[in-house]
C-alpha cells in the first residue's frame, strides 16, 4: 500500500500540535482513515510518557470537534477512555501480560460484550492496542523507530496468541490468517473477536503481507521453523 500520509491525518496533526506538544505524543492514524475512507470516524491514537486528566479532555475534545468540522461520523461505542490515549507504560504492560487470561497455560479470548462495562474495560483497552499496533497504522507524528519496535513485538505476541489459543501444533499460514478474522470456536469475527475486517480489500492484502514478513523473520529468529512453503511450527522455548 503507499505510505503517504493523507491530507486528513496532517490536517489533523497541525490541529492539535499547539495544545498537545508539552506532552510530546506519538500520533498514530489506523483503521479506514489510512486506506482513503475519510467518511468514516477518524481513528487516532496518542502515545505519551505521561498525561494528565486535563490532558485527556483537551485530546478528546479536539478530537471531536475536528471529526464534526469535517463532517466525519462519531464512533463513541467504544468510549474515547478505552482508545485514544495510551502511555508507553501501558504498551509494555499490554506486550507483557497481553489482553487475554491464560487458563492451564492456553490463552482464552472472551466474547466481546457489547455493554458499557466490557467496551471501556482495560481488557477492551489493551485488545484494541494490539489490534492498532498490528495492522497499518501510520505515525503521524512521533518516534518511528520506537513504534515500529513495540509493532514487532505485538506481532510476535499476536503469533503466540493465535497458537496458544488454537492449540496449534503445526501452523498453516493461511489457516492463521482466517483464525485472524475468525473465531473457529464461537463463529464470531470482525470487531465481535480480534479486530481484523475484510471491509477493504488493500487492508486485507496488506495483512496477509504483513502475517507473511513476521512469519520469515520469527523463522530467521529460530521462534519457528519452516516445514514446508506456508507450513510453521512453533520453538517450544519461544512459545511459552
Amino acid at each position: 500500500m503507499k505510505t503517504d500520509i493523507p491530507y486528513i491525518g496532517e490536517e489533523y496533526v497541525e490541529y492539535v500540535g499547539k495544545e498537545t506538544k508539552h506532552i510530546n505524543p506519538d500520533i498514530l492514524l489506523y483503521g479506514s482513515t489510512v486506506y482513503g475512507k475519510v467518511s468514516s470516524d477518524l481513528d487516532i491514537s496518542f502515545i505519551v510518557k505521561k498525561f494528565d486528566s486535563k490532558d485527556y479532555e483537551k485530546i478528546k475534545n479536539l478530537t471531536i470537534e475536528f471529526q464534526k468540522q469535517h463532517k466525519m461520523n462519531l464512533d463513541e461505542e467504544v468510549p474515547y477512555s478505552s482508545k485514544l490515549v495510551y502511555t508507553d507504560s501501558d504498551v509494555e504492560y499490554m506486550l507483557k501480560n497481553t489482553p487475554f487470561k491464560k487458563v492451564n497455560g492456553v490463552y482464552r479470548i472472551s466474547p466481546i460484550e457489547k455493554t458499557p462495562q466490557f467496551l471501556g474495560s482495560k481488557e477492551m483497552k489493551y485488545r484494541l492496542l494490539l489490534n492498532i499496533l498490528t495492522t497499518r497504522s501510520l505515525t503521524l507524528q512521533g518516534d518511528t523507530e520506537k513504534i515500529d519496535i513495540y509493532k514487532q513485538k505485538a506481532w510476535d505476541l499476536l503469533v503466540k496468541i493465535i497458537i496458544s489459543y488454537n492449540e496449534l501444533s503445526e501452523i498453516d499460514l493461511d489457516h492463521f490468517i482466517k483464525l485472524l478474522y475468525k473465531d473457529e470456536k464461537t463463529n464470531q469475527d470482525g470487531e465481535m473477536f480480534l479486530g481484523y475486517k475484510t471491509n477493504i480489500k488493500q487492508k486485507q492484502l496488506d495483512l496477509e503481507d504483513d502475517c507473511e514478513r513476521t512469519f520469515d523473520r520469527l523463522v530467521k529468529e529460530g521462534k519457528l521453523k519452516k516445514q514446508a512453503s506456508r507450513q510453521f511450527k512453533p520453538n517450544e522455548d519461544w512459545e511459552r
